[in-house]
């Protein structure tokens, strides 16, 4: 299942990070690396959180230092301190016991070393400071709630925890009711003899990894990948990044101007020049990435997981209503924050009608001055490659990057320019 619909914005009043409410999360979502965030902002690990008898282990420094404490370490007595003005936290390697403030507390786990790594119990950190710990079995992320944080937007701790209580009850009975409509027999699900194979046929990409593992010193084509924007600051809550490889090591960075990477020119898109060596991948003018084969030999990017795309099948029409859903700000806490639901609805003979699309959001080229911003029209579209073209009744014609994000070759989410639609359960 696409990672599209990871994003459900259903916009409940928590901030953002907890705004990523799953539409239905793939099978291999229970094996994805736990993510950590300190209010907006995702910690990056070097050594994956692990999850020991319950509590989960982070590494000391990254959690530390993205707290605003300074970090010190002991060789000799194998420990750890962290501090701030008013906090001292010690743990030692293996003791069940933490100080804080000079006064000793029990441990769930004591903190250990992994891979060379110095690891301690996240959920201790972080209420130890006073921060509120949320662990979302979901999405698997793990949301730290700081007090700075909470002064910032004007919330008590109090309503807070409520909220997050409501957050995790409403997941419950979604998840309860996922269940008795999709029981689990302990069997894999009959084929339906009426749905077609994606692998070759379909207008969907294959998995990253579906037949062989990625080969840094050959790569071709475009990837993407969803990087998640929890404050609504960047992108409206999602971010996809786009990378399309070229021949003589050129590369464009994001969604091509003019529709999707058979257009590029690079005498005109300006490419730029591209190196990977150490883990690094360097682009000219000083950009820098760190690239690496994720655990199943597909392609990551700055930590993001990236698929392939594939061209659609000559031909190839969409049929049916699609929504994408934005937001801005911190939902529900700041008072200047905002969302936004924008529509495409798409028929067989290549006709579409379009409510409240921004057409600027979609990062397109606009044949018109007069189309930045939102319309409602009907027009004709086209799909050639990876690039659809909208033609509304008033001449405007839209050209944007274009591909389906599902594996299975149903086109339910779709990718126009920086935005994912999707068609929504209930069509």
């Amino acid at each position: 299942m696409s990672l599209c619909r990871r994003l459900k914005l259903a916009v409940i009043p928590l901030f953002a990070a907890l705004l990523t409410v799953i539409f239905g999360l793939p099978a291999a979502a229970a094996r994805e690396p736990v993510k950590v965030f300190v209010d907006t902002t995702k910690i990056s690990f070097q050594v994956e959180p692990q999850i020991v008898n319950g509590t989960t282990l982070v590494q000391f420094r990254p959690l530390f230092e993205t707290m605003g404490m300074e970090v010190k370490w002991e060789e000799a007595k194998q420990q750890v301190t962290g501090t701030r003005p008013g906090l001292t936290i010690v743990l030692r390697i293996n003791d069940p016991k933490a100080t804080v403030n000079g006064e000793q507390v029990n441990l769930s786990e004591s903190a250990q070393i992994v891979d060379g790594s110095t690891m301690v119990p996240l959920r201790f950190i972080g209420e130890a400071t006073g921060a509120i710990v949320h662990w979302d079995a979901i999405t698997r992320e793990i949301q730290i709630v700081t007090e700075t944080f909470l002064k910032k937007v004007g919330m008590s701790k109090e309503e807070m925890q409520k909220r997050l209580a409501d957050y995790d009850a409403k997941q419950a009975k979604q998840q309860a009711a996922q269940s008795a409509q999709n029981p689990p027999t302990g069997e894999p699900a009959a084929p339906d003899p009426k749905q077609k194979p994606a692998a070759g046929a379909a207008p969907g990409q294959s998995n990253a990894a579906a037949d062989k593992p990625v080969d840094l010193s050959k790569l071709s084509g475009m990837y993407y990948g969803l990087r998640d924007d929890f404050g609504g600051f960047e992108c409206g809550g999602a971010c996809w990044d786009m990378y399309t490889f070229l021949p003589e090591n050129r590369i464009f960075v994001g969604p091509p101007p003019q529709g999707g990477p058979e257009t590029i020119d690079c005498a005109r898109d300006k490419c730029g020049t591209y190196a990977i060596a150490d883990g690094k991948l360097q682009i000219s003018g000083g950009e820098s990435y760190s690239i690496g084969l994720s655990d199943d030999g597909g392609l990551k990017i700055n930590e993001v997981y990236m698929s392939p795309v594939a061209p659609v099948s000559e031909g190839f029409k969409l049929k049916g209503g699609y929504k994408y859903i934005g937001y801005s700000g911190l939902i529900g806490i700041n008072a200047f924050s905002t969302s936004w639901t924008e529509y495409l609805s798409f028929s067989g003979d290549g006709t579409f009608e379009s409510t409240d699309l921004s057409l600027s959001s979609l990062d397109v080229k606009v044949s018109q001055t007069n189309a930045s911003g939102s319309k409602s029209d009907k027009g004709k579209y086209t799909i050639s490659g990876n690039t659809i073209e909208l033609t509304y009744g008033d001449g405007t014609v839209v050209r944007s990057v274009f591909f389906v994000h599902d594996d299975d070759g149903s086109s339910k989410n779709i990718q126009i320019g920086k935005n994912c639609f999707y068609i929504p359960d209930d069509h």
